[in-house]
């Protein structure tokens, strides 16, 4: 019964879909009721019509336009939240802001039945407004999650890596093809694993890890499979880099449709706590997060699971403050990644104002700081021959503004570049969602999990992004400091020269 409860969806399905019936018929019944009143002549004659009818209503309008402007201040002029939560919530807080005015108004003017049932009301909007908010942003995909509860179950890896027994990828097919491979399951596992912070003495929780069905077949050998480390944003965590992401649902597609194939994709804590923005760096502040991802995990990860060993076959991949991440560790560690697919991502990584920053987690350093910038650890380490699919949703206008910034340097340094917009969306799990969905195609062909190379025409949600308007812009503004390199490859790109994204 409790896993049932925890599992039960807050983004579809029938819960959402009945909260938001009960607050209409509720709402629906409290305006009939008042109309009927005033249909049927009250003693007060027009005041009454305005007390029942008019007040409410008025109550209603004045307090969603006051939701709206208040959550369009927070979030796209003031940006408290860091980012720009996309019209989808502001339109849901103005609307959750409206049916709360009117019920509260509804209470405050009757007594017994329908005060009681405009109290309901209340309750609901606020719940109907916050789940819409959720399935907007998608970050709590289950009443579990709300939690920080998940029903992933400890995970049993006996002789699941023994080294003798693995073979690349295309030799796995090959046997497949001579029937020496059977019952391959039609879906992948999620299962949890402590993986230890031997060298770091980082304080991580537990991480996820999905087992593709081709790790799970019958055979004599195993596949070595590509990799992807996944990282949510702050605040966040490994299960909600699974639940918000849809990440089971999204490898048991791909591996439906390749042969059971597909990559082994592992979501570390980079965090220790939802509350903590590690910046993805050693320091004094909350330990050693980057050696755990980069030493702890990726050695852990090759020791204990069907992995490909060199650094093509793994991608880093990320949401917001964890695109941050894996641009800034992609990279600066090419040995490992050969792909970076990050979504939301920030210029730079940020915990409080710069100069209080580098002091304290970087010792005062601002040299050490500067490295993690993922622009100049782009440019620090090329060229590059890594793969980057950078994505932003349309709505998220600064992190848009973003992607032209970053992709040109990319580009630049030698990356295969694609920029992309996920149409509709802002800075939420649903453009994480359609970014990774292409940048797996592209991992996967680029792995040999695929023979087809994707294209993007055939991912509907996505668009090509390189804002050329905007980048004229930033241009004049780095301008002011004398022309640079990245200038060169933008006015390259306005005029049609050495402007090569792949897409």
């Amino acid at each position: 019964m409790r896993a049932w409860l925890m599992n039960i969806s807050l983004v579809d399905g029938w819960f959402p879909a009945t909260l938001f019936s009960v607050t209409a018929v509720l709402a629906a019944i409290l305006l009939g009721t008042a109309i009927w009143e005033t249909v049927a002549g009250s003693r007060d004659g027009g005041k009454r019509t305005f007390a029942v009818v008019v007040c409410p209503v008025v109550i209603a309008i004045i307090a969603g336009i006051a939701g709206l402007v208040i959550a369009w201040l927070l979030s796209d002029v003031f940006v408290v939240f860091g980012v720009e939560l996309g019209p989808h919530v502001v339109a849901w807080a103005g609307c959750g802001c409206a049916i709360i005015g009117f019920a509260i108004c509804y209470a405050v003017q009757h007594r017994g039945v329908l005060r009681a049932v405009a109290v309901v009301l209340t309750v609901f909007a606020v719940l109907s407004a916050a789940t819409g908010i959720d399935q907007a942003y998608g970050e709590y995909a289950t009443i579990g999650s709300l939690f920080g509860q998940d029903t992933y179950r400890e995970a049993d890896l006996t002789g699941m890596a023994k080294r003798s027994d693995l073979i690349s990828v295309t030799q796995w097919k090959q046997e497949k093809a001579d029937g020496s491979v059977s019952n391959i399951p039609a879906h992948g596992e999620v299962r949890k694993v402590n993986i230890p912070a031997t060298a770091s003495h980082f304080e991580a929780r537990k991480a996820l890890v999905y087992l593709p069905p081709a790790a799970l077949a019958t055979a004599k050998h195993k596949p070595a499979l590509p990799v992807i480390l996944m990282m949510s944003g702050q605040p966040g965590s490994p299960g909600r880099v699974f639940a918000a992401g849809g990440i089971q649902t999204m490898m048991d597609d791909y591996a439906q449709h390749h042969g059971g194939l597909a990559p082994i994709v592992i979501a570390a804590d980079q965090l220790g706590d939802d509350s903590h923005n590690t910046l993805c760096v050693d320091s004094p502040v909350y330990g050693n997060a980057l050696t755990y991802l980069t030493k702890d995990v990726v050695d852990w990860v090759k020791a204990n699971l069907p992995a490909a060993q060199q650094a093509q076959d793994w991608a880093i991949a990320g949401f917001s403050q964890g695109a941050t991440c894996s641009l800034q560790i992609g990279a600066n560690h090419p040995d490992l990644f050969g792909t970076i697919i990050p979504t939301g991502s920030e210029l730079k990584p940020t915990n409080g104002s710069e100069s209080s920053m580098i002091s304290r987690f970087f010792h005062g350093d601002r040299t050490a700081y500067e490295k993690q910038i993922p622009i100049n650890a782009i440019r620090n380490h090329a060229p590059s021959n890594q793969t980057l699919v950078i994505g932003a949703g349309e709505r998220d206008r600064e992190s848009v503004r973003n992607v032209e910034r970053i992709a040109p340097v990319a580009q630049q340094a030698g990356m295969h570049v694609t920029a992309v917009e996920s149409l509709d969306n802002a800075h939420d799990w649903h453009a994480v969602q359609d970014t990774l969905r292409y940048g797996l195609a592209v991992f996967g062909y680029n792995t040999g999990l695929s023979d087809a190379k994707p294209k993007l025409v055939d991912y509907p949600n996505l668009k090509s992004h390189f804002n050329l308007n905007h980048r004229t812009e930033v241009l004049y503004y780095d301008a002011i400091a004398g022309i640079n390199s990245e200038t060169i490859i933008w006015l390259s790109c306005a005029y049609g020269r050495s402007c090569r994204l792949d897409s």
